[in-house]
């Protein structure tokens, strides 16, 4: 079953290629729901939690693991919604930086998967860019 968005935009900031099998794609992207990944960016540790939800009945999303057996029935396209929280880490406390939300759209294109992203957030902080590095990072 497709679970598309219906106002994806038809901008995109990103289009790329993953070559991985669509479900393969889907999974990776579904695994990183709760996960988090520390990264040094400048002199600064920041944090970066990951939340997914995908596509429902074309008008809304869900979390994903709310959705029982979602990536058995998946099909052709599928639309996330991906949260991504930056905070700060020091030594004394951490600071919340910033809530980046970007759409993501996988489709199946023969034995790879096509991915557009497009960030929904107006913050400052992560971009469609980084978001691909930790996709890919997490397919590999």
């Amino acid at each position: 079953m497709r679970r598309i968005y219906h106002r994806f935009p038809r901008r995109c900031d990103l289009v790329f290629d993953i070559n991985v099998p669509f479900s393969d794609a889907a999974g990776t992207i579904v695994r990183l729901n709760g996960t988090h990944e520390a990264a040094r960016l400048g002199d600064e540790m920041v944090r970066i939690d990951f939340q997914v939800q995908v596509a429902d009945q074309k008008i809304s999303f869900l979390p994903v693991d709310e959705v029982a057996g979602l990536l058995y029935n998946l099909t052709e396209a599928v639309d996330f919604q991906i949260e991504l929280k930056e905070t700060l880490l020091s030594s004394e406390r951490r600071i919340p930086r910033s809530r980046n939300v970007f759409l993501v759209r996988l489709e199946e294109v023969g034995m790879a998967t096509e991915c557009t992203i497009t960030k929904t957030s107006s913050m400052t902080g992560l971009d469609a860019l980084d978001l691909k590095r930790l996709i890919l990072g997490a397919v590999r």
